[in-house]
């Protein structure tokens, strides 16, 4: 003999089979289009737990600037110095920077280089 469901437990079955459908949509970055940002450090705030950065331009993004950033890690603040290269990701949506990895600059190749990271 089949068991019967109660309207509410079928009501349940229905919703939660209704919401299997939207799991498999991508959702967006809620930070937006990520970015590259290669520049110079010209300030360091610990206080603020932030930086300012003489930025490259980034194409499609930025045009060459020097505002002042949030920091993901403020581990870094104390590694960081006035006048050295980074790299680091940026978010369209958030002011904030992430991955922040200093780079070496030499005669033979000028483009920032990031340092090669250990293998996990």
């Amino acid at each position: 003999m089949p068991k019967r469901l109660s309207l509410g437990a079928a009501a349940m079955t229905l919703l939660i089979a209704g919401l299997f459908p939207f799991a498999a949509i991508p959702q967006s970055n809620p930070r937006g289009k990520s970015h590259t940002l290669f520049g110079t450090v010209e300030g360091i705030n610990e206080f603020a737990q932030s930086i300012r950065v003489v930025q490259e331009q980034i194409k499609g993004y930025s045009d060459a600037r020097a505002p002042t950033y949030n920091v993901d890690d403020v581990r870094m603040l104390k590694k960081l110095e006035i006048g050295d290269r980074i790299v680091a990701m940026i978010y369209e949506k958030d002011d904030t920077l992430y991955d922040i990895r200093v780079v070496q600059i030499n005669d033979a190749n000028p483009v920032p280089i990031p340092p090669q990271r250990p293998p996990r």
